[in-house]
């Protein structure tokens, strides 16, 4: 059973105090906020040690109060509310903290026997900005929000696009019409379904609507698309990740709504470790062994990075792909019997360690040196 540890400064009081709006007079070590749709629930963490706990206060309140009050730490869990909320605090001269839910979760269990209430959740986040060891998430600014939503706009009218074929296909079939893989039979779709003398009057003209929806979200789709091939151009970043074998615009604007500072991930394989494309470890006693990949991170970012690592793994096999390196590894894999889903991951987390150094040195990807240790390159005199 894995033990969370908590490095927090003993505080001297843990009185807690009822309110209903915040005191701008005080001053204030911390202040913990569950966000909410509409409202906010707050614990404020007073120099004092007491804990000021407001249970529903307007976000028009919480901003008005925030303006005037003395520098200080707010601490909040990720949603969509968030990046917007910590812009604002931080214009006002705030620190913002964005703590995991595991972290708030686990500081429940322990200090409240797991009563999980927005006030509770409100504390725990307060206690939690004490916590120096703590691992906190980094907010988007307002160019990585912009690239964020539009890819995910993106994966949406890709939902919407195949769940309404799918569903036109299967009920075309219940009624004995076969619809043909691929563009062609989609093409026709309208056509075919006004030629089916079986359909009952009122069903046909429901299809043809659905037709029309699917026509519609593909339209979306292609104009978005568009739109994120015009800024990929445009941006630096993206045109050094787009560098990189296997990775194109769409993959490279969400990378540039994910990643924000590049230099924060120290260690080459804490890249990938973000994405959730690394290993579990396993460890009993001496006997330690690898399970499948945590799947932590942006999964959206993930799956885009496991496309791109299937057609590398394809390139690769048919003696196409540029780096003669990077080929080598993955025909050794090959030899070696890895199976498909364990040997693309690996490759997803190799072209993300790719993309961490070519974005930290700013120079292009070189197929000369990629996949080479850096043991085995020439040391400068």
């Amino acid at each position: 059973m894995k033990v969370t540890k908590f490095s927090l400064k003993v505080i001297p009081c843990h009185r807690r105090i009822l309110a209903k709006t915040i005191d701008t007079d005080l001053e204030y070590e911390a202040i913990g906020i569950d966000l909410a749709k509409n409202c906010v629930s707050a614990a404020l963490l007073t120099t004092d040690g007491e804990v000021i706990c407001i249970d529903r206060l307007d976000y028009s309140e919480l901003e008005k109060s925030a303006q005037t009050l003395s520098p200080t730490t707010f601490a909040m869990e990720p949603c969509t509310e968030m990046n917007y909320l910590v812009q604002k605090l931080e214009a006002w001269g705030h620190r913002c903290l964005i703590i995991g839910g595991k972290n708030v979760r686990d500081y429940i269990e322990s200090h409240f026997s797991g009563q999980k209430t927005d006030l509770n959740d409100a504390q725990a986040l307060a206690f939690l900005t004490q916590d120096t060891q703590l691992r906190t998430i980094t907010a988007k600014d307002l160019e990585q929000q912009k690239y964020a939503s539009l890819t995910t706009l993106r994966e949406q009218y890709i939902k919407q696009y195949r769940q309404t074929i799918v569903s036109l296909k299967g009920i075309c079939q219940a009624w004995g019409l076969s619809i043909s893989k691929g563009i062609s039979g989609k093409a026709r779709l309208k056509e075919l379904i006004e030629n089916q003398s079986n359909f009952p009057s009122e069903l046909r003209a429901e299809l043809i609507n659905m037709v029309a929806h699917a026509q519609s979200a593909q339209r979306d789709l292609n104009n978005i698309t568009k739109t994120l091939v015009e800024l990929a151009k445009k941006d630096k970043a993206c045109q050094l990740i787009q560098t990189v074998p296997g990775l194109g615009p769409i993959c490279s604007c969400r990378l540039r709504a994910t990643v924000g500072d590049i230099k924060r991930f120290k260690n080459p394989k804490d890249f990938p470790a973000y994405y959730g494309l690394v290993p579990i470890s396993i460890a009993t006693g001496h006997n330690e062994k690898k399970g499948k990949i945590t799947h932590r991170g942006d999964k959206t970012m993930r799956s885009l990075m496991v496309q791109g690592a299937g057609c590398v793994v394809i390139m690769a096999t048919k003696g196409t792909l540029g780096s003669k390196q990077l080929t080598k590894w993955i025909l050794k894999k090959q030899k070696e019997k890895m199976p498909w889903g364990k040997l693309v991951c690996a490759v997803a987390a190799k072209l993300l360690r790719i993309v961490r150094a070519i974005l930290i040195s700013g120079k292009p990807y070189n197929s000369k040196i990629a996949g080479v240790a850096r043991c085995s390159l020439p040391q400068a005199a």
